[in-house]
């Protein structure tokens, strides 16, 4: 069955990643980059669909994917539309992790 995450209200009020605040978990709506940014960032796991958390907001992004932390450029980081998840630290509370 697959996993829905519970996002904010009005699921049009995606963001860019760099715009989440540290801690949060978002919901990958679309990725905008250029295909060889697209590439870099399906071979670390940001991708549609994908639920991300937020670690650290700076030069590089630190991000949560899949268990992993990954380095993330904040010019890459302003081409993913996220979703932000509604609860606050809902991935600590396991409401975001990806089955």
């Amino acid at each position: 069955m697959p996993y829905t995450p519970n996002l904010a209200q009005n699921p049009s009020e995606s963001t860019s990643l760099d715009k989440l605040k540290p801690g949060k978990c978002g919901y990958v709506v679309k990725v905008k980059a250029e295909s060889d940014d697209i590439k870099k960032l399906m071979a670390m796991g940001v991708c549609e669909g994908r639920i991300i958390k937020l670690v650290h907001l700076g030069e590089p992004m630190i991000l949560q994917v899949l268990g992993s932390r990954i380095g993330v450029s904040s010019r890459l980081g302003e081409t993913v539309e996220v979703a932000p998840c509604e609860e606050d630290n809902c991935c600590e509370q396991g409401q975001c992790s990806e089955e």
